[in-house]
């Protein structure tokens, strides 16, 4: 009989030990999905051949992937749409006369025309003058007067 551990129990379990070694480790990084699927892999080739996984628990453990990793996708869809959209309202401002403050104990009220809109680190900047500012800073936005024909 081999004497090594063969690794028995539920994935959730198995998941729960890795996440917090690895919260242990380093407090920022995730449990990704290459790390799950090594992880249900090693408890598939590591099962007790007397009791193998139920069809169910696998099935079961599988939708919760895929169900994890659509709400991955669908968040960074999202962060996508709402940095698209922010830039998009931002650029309605270009050629609009503007008034932002400027934050920090040294704010300052900065006055002019938008003439360019970018988005930085997904944050939104505006260009007045030569200079970069955050949008979120933005006070008042005003036409620009026309001259009047004459």
């Amino acid at each position: 009989m081999p004497t090594g551990t063969a690794l028995v129990g539920s994935l959730s379990s198995l998941l729960g030990q890795a996440e917090a070694k690895s919260n242990a480790r380093l407090a920022s990084k995730d449990l990704g999905k290459d790390a799950f699927l090594r992880l249900l892999t090693t408890q598939l080739k590591n099962q007790d051949p007397l009791k193998p996984m139920e069809d169910s628990a696998f099935i079961a453990e599988m939708a919760q992937f895929s169900s994890l990793e659509q709400m991955q996708n669908l968040n960074k869809l999202m962060e996508a749409q709402t940095q698209f959209a922010s830039l998009s309202q931002a650029s309605t401002m270009i050629g609009k006369h503007v008034t932002l403050v400027t934050p920090g104990e040294n704010s300052e009220t900065v006055k002019g025309v938008v003439s360019e809109v970018r988005q930085v680190g997904g944050v939104t900047k505006v260009v007045v003058g030569d200079k970069e500012y955050d949008a979120s800073t933005i006070q008042s936005v005003t036409n620009v007067p026309t001259k009047a024909a004459g």
